[in-house]
């Protein structure tokens, strides 16, 4: 068994986002909760993040929208120790880390994260999944974020944000790139080379 932990963005994922469907399709999944959905200030929601995936003691992976992907990004590397359970991490229309700052918002701010995040390297294996119109990350600094990175990106194609205003309820395309719930069940936490990772490209 693998637990699937939900990582919503600004706002939260609300009934009819993707996150919340999935949630309902999956046996062992929870999400990371947030004191202020709409005032996404990075270390308090990775205090929130740590608080929710460190008490796990078995196989992990993490499915984040939005924000909710700076902040799983930011968590793993400033809390290393979290990778050691962690197989997998699918990261589904991340923002720009331009537009946040110590404050919340970068208008808020007097700071912001770009070149934070583009130190950043995972050390899990990761997917991270784009739009070519993408309000909240323009496409060319999409792919200027996976390289910097180090992911080769997934173009879904003119979809917006990947939310419930471009469409998104139900999104069964995204267990394309999870570890099947199942397939955990034969494998040791510890032994990584059992089995392999889905990346489309």
């Amino acid at each position: 068994m693998i637990d699937t932990v939900i990582v919503p963005g600004v706002a939260g994922s609300e009934a009819h986002h993707w996150q919340s469907w999935l949630e309902t399709q999956l046996m062992s999944c929870c999400r990371v909760q947030q004191n202020d959905w709409n005032h996404p200030v990075l270390h308090e929601w990775i205090e929130q993040f740590v608080h929710t995936v460190a008490p796990i003691e078995g196989a992990v992976q993490i499915v984040a929208h939005s924000f909710g992907c700076l902040t799983t990004m930011a968590a793993l590397h400033l809390h290393p120790e979290l990778n050691r359970n962690i197989k997998n991490v699918v990261l589904v229309a991340p923002a720009n880390p331009i537009r946040f700052g110590d404050n919340g918002f970068a208008r808020d701010s007097q700071n912001n994260y770009a070149e934070f995040f583009q130190q950043i390297r995972p050390l899990v294996p990761t997917s991270m999944l784009i739009s070519e119109n993408d309000p909240w990350l323009a496409f060319t600094d999409a792919k200027q974020l996976a390289h910097a990175w180090q992911i080769e990106p997934i173009n879904l194609g003119a979809v917006g944000h990947i939310n419930v205003a471009s469409g998104f309820g139900p999104f069964p395309q995204i267990f394309d790139y999870l570890i099947s719930e199942n397939t955990m069940s034969h494998i040791s936490i510890t032994d990584d080379g059992k089995y392999f990772f889905k990346f489309a490209i």
